[in-house]
């Protein structure tokens, strides 16, 4: 009988290197229900570098840049008087919310819908304050901060002069039956016949320049506007009497706000791009009875880009009338109907226009 020890079999399974082992399977029947890299998982052969490839391709998302535009409703108000704060975020597919600031104070926070979020804040000290917006992130989009922005506070709000009436025009109707209070007119109010162009979100401040220039609030705003082809609705003689687009109304707001979704109107004969507006106020003067009418207009190069390269408004070809022979931007209102607009034919424009009651006829 030999005297050389037997080996034990603890000894032999400590000398296997187990990483190097995979179960005794029939390998071809094991493919069929199994990749290679889900038998390595099975049998516990998965390395550390297939491990740390897996982390990585974790890490590595990356979120999508955002920028943060923050626009105020005045930039000179009095102590006590809110002033409406915009935060603009791009991409408008942002979601979540934007804080406010005062320099570090924090004036509070809105949430983002379209893009675009809100504060209505009132200072109590006199001074310059510095304003800024930060968007807040979410898993897809970065954070972002905007550009600050100046207002100044004063004891007393800044003079203002009253806005010059532009004539009512031939095309009102009186649109305060059911339906027509809305905030996107581009269609009738069934929904139908969406009308197409530059889009154009106009939003509208109403003051009352006989009271220190304050908000005023629960003013009923019409606004009225032909299409990209220069046509409007609800006129027997332009046959769209069934039709109700681009016709609405709002009523201000605390801070003395209406905004409307739109397009960029076209043109007609005799007369520049302009939207019309009509303002039903608290006054009883003897020249305006409460109602105040007015007219805005859009700046002549745009109206020629228009005209020339954008669809549809090119197939009208270009308006004969610009806004130095129109009679209602010249004579009645001195060009001071000029919308400042913020944006871009392909992606769309911001507008602000302040009306100062009573109008001045």
């Amino acid at each position: 009988m030999s005297n050389t020890p037997k080996p034990h079999i603890h000894d032999q399974e400590e000398d296997h290197n187990h990483i190097e082992w995979c179960p005794p399977l029939d390998r071809r029947a094991a493919l069929r229900l199994f990749s290679m890299a889900g038998l390595a998982a099975i049998a516990g052969c998965t390395t550390a570098s297939t491990a740390a490839s897996s982390s990585t391709d974790s890490d590595s998302t990356t979120l999508t840049a955002t920028t943060t535009t923050l626009t105020v409703s005045a930039s000179s108000i009095a102590t006590s008087v809110a002033d409406t704060l915009k935060a603009t975020v791009s991409p408008t597919a942002a979601t979540g919310t934007v804080t406010f600031y005062d320099g570090t104070t924090t004036l509070g926070t809105g949430t983002l819908t379209s893009g675009v979020a809100s504060l209505s804040p009132s200072f109590t000290t006199t001074g310059t304050h510095v304003l800024t917006a930060t968007y807040a992130g979410n898993s897809t989009y970065a954070t972002s901060t905007s550009a600050a922005v100046d207002v100044t506070v004063s004891t007393t709000a800044a003079a203002c002069s009253e806005t010059l009436e532009g004539e009512e025009g031939p095309y009102f109707v009186d649109d305060s039956a059911t339906g027509y209070f809305r905030t996107n007119i581009l269609s009738n109010l069934d929904g139908t016949q969406t009308q197409t162009g530059v889009p154009l979100t106009l939003t509208i401040y109403v003051y009352d320049s006989k009271n220190n220039c304050a908000a005023m609030q629960s003013v009923q705003v019409d606004i009225w506007q032909c299409n990209a082809s220069g046509v409007y609705s609800a006129e027997s003689v332009e046959s769209t009497t069934s039709e109700s687009w681009l016709r609405g109304y709002q009523l201000t707001d605390a801070n003395g706000m209406v905004q409307f979704t739109t397009i960029i109107p076209g043109w007609y004969s005799g007369r520049t791009n302009h939207i019309h507006l009509r303002l039903r106020s608290t006054y009883d003067e003897t020249d305006n009875s409460g109602t105040n009418t007015d007219q805005i207009f859009f700046d002549q190069t745009l109206i020629n880009t228009l005209s020339t390269s954008v669809s549809p408004y090119s197939t009208e070809g270009t308006n004969p009338t610009t806004n130095a022979s129109d009679r209602v931007y010249t004579t009645e209102e001195d060009g001071t109907g000029l919308l400042t607009l913020s944006g871009s034919t392909s992606a769309g424009y911001t507008a602000t226009y302040k009306v100062y009651l009573p109008i001045l006829s």
